[in-house]
């Protein structure tokens, strides 16, 4: 199915606004892996402007998520490890 331009744009900015509030708030957000949209022909040049800005801002976030990343790791190589708890084994048969 294909969706306009400004639909197809629309979509994008909700997307990262989405995930740029669920950074900043520290709340995990379920997001479906991105598929390029099938669009009516190539790209209006009055929306060229909001794509760019679009990809720029995409660009931002992936290098936040990044660094937030990057964060987690190290804060969880600082923590002390904890021992394994020891599993009980147990096995029951009937004849």
């Amino acid at each position: 199915m294909t969706v306009t331009w400004e639909h197809a744009l629309e979509e994008c900015e909700a997307r990262l606004e989405a995930a740029s509030i669920a950074l900043e708030c520290g709340t995990p957000l379920a997001v479906a892996p991105f598929s390029a949209p099938e669009v009516d022909g190539p790209i209006p040049p009055a929306l060229l402007e909001r794509a760019r800005a679009c990809s720029s801002r995409s660009d931002a976030l992936a290098a936040k998520l990044a660094d937030e990343l990057e964060r987690v790791r190290l804060e969880l190589r600082r923590l002390p490890r904890m021992p394994r708890a020891p599993r009980e084994a147990r096995f029951e048969a009937q004849a």
